[in-house]
């Protein structure tokens, strides 16, 4: 169901040179006990972007979830391209959250890197959800034109492909667009990489769904050593 959009990210990587990076047999492919669930990961790398991740949880016709995350090099101040998308068949809804997620709240960066996506949620009215935004904080790693939807088969069928392929090609174009940084610079970007991944360590609601079918133990060196890698970099 959502293979598609796996298959979408994996060409837009081999169209930046990107080239996939060998991850442990445990997070490569996992099963809960019962086998009725799986997650599937793919971890790549290109000279633009330092890691462009991508899991697939199938749980059969009670749920789908895709999930991706681009993270520009250490020399780009561009937002990080954040998607979660989940299919939830037994009740029939979607739910789907697509951002630029800026390293910094200044409002000409968020002009400058961000806005585009309010032209985007124009031509699809259902992922202009505005009520769901109190549960993210947006002082933090959120854009005030964050992408959201709480649909249906409708949307699901219809729609996402479509916003997804304009989500991340009008990304794509930005970072082509700005190859020089105007707000950060590499020790201020690693930083704030750093504390992105402290941040969704903390907050990633995803933790609560992966103990419920994977256990603790897996979850926890799931989100360490897959998900937010730079959770227990230091500081300085």
């Amino acid at each position: 169901m959502l293979d598609s959009l796996v298959d979408f990210v994996k060409t837009n990587i081999d169209e930046l040179n990107g080239h996939e990076v060998r991850i442990s047999r445990e997070f490569k492919e996992h099963y809960n006990k019962d086998s009725k669930y799986v997650i599937k990961n793919w971890l790549f790398s290109s000279p633009e972007y330092r890691k462009w991740r991508i899991t697939r949880l199938d749980g059969g016709k009670k749920l789908q979830v895709f999930n991706t995350v681009a993270y520009p090099n250490f020399e780009s101040e561009l937002p990080i391209l954040g998607a979660d998308i989940l299919w939830f068949g037994t009740s029939q809804k979607l739910l789907a959250i697509l951002d630029y997620q800026p390293l910094i709240q200044e409002s000409e960066y968020l002009k400058k890197y961000c806005s585009s996506l309010g032209i985007i949620k124009k031509k699809f009215s259902a992922f202009d959800n505005n009520k769901m935004k109190n549960i993210y904080d947006s002082k933090k790693y959120f854009s005030p034109w964050v992408i959201i939807c709480r649909g249906n088969k409708l949307n699901l069928d219809r729609d996402l492909n479509n916003i997804f392929h304009l989500f991340v090609n009008n990304y794509l174009k930005i970072c082509k667009l700005n190859p020089v940084n105007k707000f950060l610079n590499a020790e201020q970007i690693r930083i704030n990489q750093i504390k992105y991944d402290k941040y969704s360590f903390e907050k990633d609601p995803a933790d609560r769904l992966f103990k419920s079918f994977f256990g603790e133990e897996w979850t926890k060196k799931f989100i360490n050593n897959f998900l937010f890698t730079l959770n227990n970099e230091i500081i300085y």
